[in-house]
C-alpha cells in the first residue's frame, strides 16, 4: 500500500521547522524506521533550508511543495521549488580533505544528502526546481 503525505511551506524561518514536524508525525505513523528517518530529515532539512536561504528574488518569496511518497520499498520526497533555476548535483564536491579554515564555505550538505541517500535527481520543470530524494527500506 502507498501512503502520501503533501505540504508547501513559505519561504520563512519556521517553513524548514514545519516540514519537519510533518514528516516526523508521518513517519511515526507509518513506522519508518529510524535510520531512514534520521537520513530523510537531515536531507529535507538542508535542502529547505538552502532553498528558503537561497530561492527569494527581490521582495517575491519562495515557496516549496514537500511530497513524501511511502511504499513497501522506498521512501521518496519530491522538493519543488519556485525559485530560480538551481541545481544542487551541479555543483564541485567539496574537498573534505582541506582543513575547515582551507574549505570554501558551501557544498557540504548536499554532499552529505547524496552520501545519505540511495537516489538524488534534480531537474527543472516548468519553471520549477525539482529534487527527487529516495532512500529504499528494503536492501535490493
Amino acid at each position: 500500500m502507498r501512503h502520501e503525505l503533501r505540504m508547501s511551506v513559505g519561504a520563512h524561518p519556521g517553513g524548514v521547522g514545519e516540514a519537519n514536524a510533518a514528516f516526523a508525525e508521518f513517519a511515526e505513523k507509518h513506522s519508518i524506521p529510524a535510520d531512514v528517518r534520521r537520513s530523510l530529515n537531515v536531507a529535507i532539512d538542508d535542502l529547505l533550508a538552502n532553498v528558503l536561504s537561497h530561492g527569494q528574488t527581490g521582495l517575491d518569496p519562495c515557496s516549496v511543495t514537500v511530497e513524501v511518497q511511502l511504499d513497501p520499498e522506498r521512501v521518496t520526497v519530491i522538493l519543488t521549488d519556485d525559485g530560480p533555476p538551481f541545481d544542487p548535483l551541479g555543483q564541485d564536491a567539496p574537498d573534505t580533505t582541506l582543513s575547515v579554515e582551507e574549505r570554501p564555505i558551501g557544498g557540504l550538505g548536499i554532499h552529505l544528502v547524496g552520501q545519505l541517500m540511495d537516489q538524488v535527481n534534480y531537474q527543472r520543470r516548468e519553471g520549477h526546481n525539482v529534487v527527487v530524494l529516495v532512500k529504499q527500506l528494503v536492501n535490493g
